[in-house]
């Protein structure tokens, strides 16, 4: 009801005309501190500002993507499920919103609907349609002038990947060197061995990350002694040690009437030799690969005759009393039989982290050169880019330089193959997740053009939720500065929320006039901006209620209402998208500090402005942006040539000097081009 309250929630004044009178607008002195809000100096009534823009000439310059997840946007044939036929259905809306690009979720088969526990790289999930659907998208798509970027999983595999199946069955198998295995991981860690943790030594080994791998025992052999302790029928435990003098001759041995037996390798069963009070002992020469279990019967399995382990994850150690069960009685592997395989992104058994060996070597690796080979076959059918998923976790120590320098060594990879594919005139578009603030961004610019800055929506939602706009240009700005020592031509890729956070609307209280404000400063701010699907309808969700409840499905009929109110959220973000497409500074241009409203201006603290500059063109763009719920006046300081969008109540009242003093509504926003 919440939601359908916010679309039906008239937006103030969204205005646009194709003409009008160009004639400058004389600035007012600036104010000085503590002014009050009242016109002085003969000015007269209070008007409303009416844009006048320039027409757009339909090229899209602002690279504006737009988020999807293929199983939530459009569902063509009704089986509950959005898939690739649906979404080409669509282009159309996309193609109105003036977008550059799409990123899809993942479309990979997979074990989860998230589609980021992948079974096959190479392949299209059967739920979203067949190959043909995914060419056909990509046809639609670019016969729109609009790109396709895959999202890709770099980090690891699904654990029902053929790859880590084939590995943890085969020690043998040539997968087996895909993952990262190992029978005492902490031991290994500290001796270098294991090449996604080794700049950490030691400090490198955490438990959480290690899952045992069940079916993967290897072969232990030796002489031991066997000792049953049965004084308690409810909880009798064996205890194994090496022994270095003479076996048991099994044929010898009476099992007398209450008799136990030792099953293992392939298929023996030997008779303990009973100690009384409930104890037994023998000694073997043991050789299995799947461990052991304890019998009291050779013919029957059934009614407690099996004694295992717990679990599978108890093992046994030499020397140590081990509780037998009855119950699950897994197969009893000794603690040096267990392999377990490592995954440290989200520390769940559900994932298999992919081995590429040293960083500087990475692409020797075999993993590398089949993921690589399946990224270059989706760019050889036209995808035009990909997301990277969770790439401060490829290696272990997000600390170094092991993740950019793989970062880099794949982009250049997928690069070389984008220009051989017939785009010699452009290079292939990359955008990395590094869930961090900008500090810990940064330096993963050295290995991609493109990062997420998350830092921005934090800043955004905590200024709007608190009405505190002076410090906003100052925090990104300062965030750039950081990129740029990095990487020049770096592209910071904006947005508010995405498929692992609350949405937008549900953090900012399903405000209509926050969600229109929201949506002004991210396409009005530098960089390369996201919209994630339903962003632009002020769809609401939290993860509280679950993953799911943030990507539910694409709400049509709400897309219908809206696009039949000119007032609507989905209008006003149509509008910023055609104004951002419209002007370079604005698309492509570079934040720059006012030199009057600022973070040092405490008298409007919730007032936040900057201007947006091109060199190229030559185009400097006045943006102004109130944060608070409550009207602001300021002079107009600077010479404006003519408003190009106003949002929300926005009024000016000029003196009979010329000079202007402006009116900011509650979350109102504004754009003017400059002299």
């Amino acid at each position: 009801m919440l939601r359908k309250l916010l679309f039906l929630l008239p937006l103030l004044a969204l205005l646009l005309t194709a003409c009008g009178d160009d004639t400058p607008i004389t600035p007012a002195p600036a104010p000085e501190p503590g002014g009050g809000d009242e016109p002085s100096g003969g000015q007269t009534e209070w008007v409303t500002v009416t844009p006048r823009p320039d027409e757009w000439d339909g090229q899209r310059r602002a690279g504006i993507t737009y988020q999807l997840l293929v199983y939530s946007f459009a569902d063509s044939d009704g089986d509950g499920t959005g898939d690739l036929p649906g979404l080409t259905a669509r282009l159309d809306y996309l193609d109105r919103m003036g977008v550059s690009a799409l990123w899809l979720s993942p479309i990979h088969p997979a074990m989860s609907y998230h589609g980021y526990d992948v079974t096959d790289y190479t392949a299209v999930n059967p739920a979203f349609g067949s190959m043909a659907d995914f060419d056909r998208l990509i046809q639609e798509a670019h016969a729109r002038g609009i790109k396709v970027y895959l999202d890709f999983v770099l980090n690891h595999t699904g654990k029902d990947h053929p790859w880590f199946l084939e590995a943890k069955a085969d020690a043998d198998s040539p997968y087996r060197q895909y993952y990262t295995f190992s029978r005492d991981p902490e031991a290994d860690i500290a001796a270098g061995r294991v090449p996604m943790i080794a700049t950490e030594g030691a400090a490198g080994y955490q438990a959480g990350e290690w899952f045992n791998v069940t079916g993967t025992a290897s072969e232990v052999s030796g002489r031991f002694r066997f000792r049953l302790d049965w004084s308690d029928p409810k909880a009798p435990t064996v205890t194994v040690d090496e022994w270095d003098g003479p076996a048991d001759d099994p044929s010898g041995i009476d099992p007398g009437l209450e008799p136990r037996y030792l099953y293992y390798g392939d298929a023996l069963c030997l008779p303990f030799r009973p100690l009384g009070e409930g104890r037994y002992e023998l000694i073997v020469d043991f050789a299995s690969q799947w461990g052991f279990l304890i019998r009291t019967s050779t013919t029957s399995w059934d009614g407690g005759t099996k004694w295992g382990a717990p679990s599978a994850s108890d093992k046994l150690t030499l020397g140590q009393p081990f509780t037998l069960d009855s119950g699950t009685a897994a197969d009893i592997l000794f603690a040096d039989q267990a392999l377990w395989k490592y995954h440290s992104a989200f520390r769940t058994d559900w994932f298999a982290d992919l081995n590429y060996g040293p960083a500087t070597q990475c692409d020797r690796s075999p993993a590398y050169r089949a993921v690589a080979d399946a990224a270059g076959g989706w760019i050889q059918r036209g995808a035009d880019g990909f997301r990277l998923d969770a790439v401060k976790h490829i290696y272990h120590n997000a600390a170094t330089d092991e993740n950019p320098t793989f970062l880099r060594t794949f982009y250049d990879d997928m690069n070389a193959r984008y220009h051989a594919a017939g785009h010699a005139d452009s290079d292939i578009y990359m955008v990395g997740e590094v869930l961090s603030e900008h500090g810990e961004v940064a330096p993963y610019y050295a290995g991609l053009p493109a990062l997420f800055e998350f830092s921005f929506w934090y800043r955004l939602e905590y200024a709007i939720n608190n009405g505190m706009g002076r410090y906003f240009a100052k925090d990104i700005m300062g965030y750039r500065d950081e990129y740029q020592a990095v990487r020049p031509d770096y592209i910071a890729a904006t947005k508010l929320t995405n498929h692992d956070e609350d949405r937008a609307a549900s953090l900012l209280s399903a405000s209509a006039d926050k969600c229109r404000l929201a949506a002004a400063v991210l396409l009005t701010a530098s960089g390369t901006p996201y919209i994630y699907y339903g962003e632009e309808l002020g769809v609401t969700g939290t993860k509280q209620q679950g993953d799911e409840n943030v990507r539910q499905p694409m709400p049509w009929t709400d897309v219908d209402t809206q696009e039949a109110d000119p007032h609507s959220l989905l209008s006003a973000y149509r509008t910023l998208i055609e104004l951002r497409n419209t002007y370079p500074a604005l698309a492509t241009g570079r934040m720059e500090r006012h030199p009057v409203y600022n973070d040092a201006n405490a008298t409007y603290n919730q007032l936040s402005a900057w201007y947006m500059a091109d060199d190229a063109s030559g185009q400097r763009l006045l943006v102004l942006h109130n944060f608070g719920p409550s009207a602001t006046d300021l002079p107009l300081t600077d010479a404006v040539q003519r408003p190009l969008a106003a949002l929300g109540t926005v009024q000016q009242s000029t003196a009979s000097d010329g000079t202007t003093q402006l009116r900011l509504g509650g979350y109102a926003s504004v754009v003017y081009l400059l002299e």
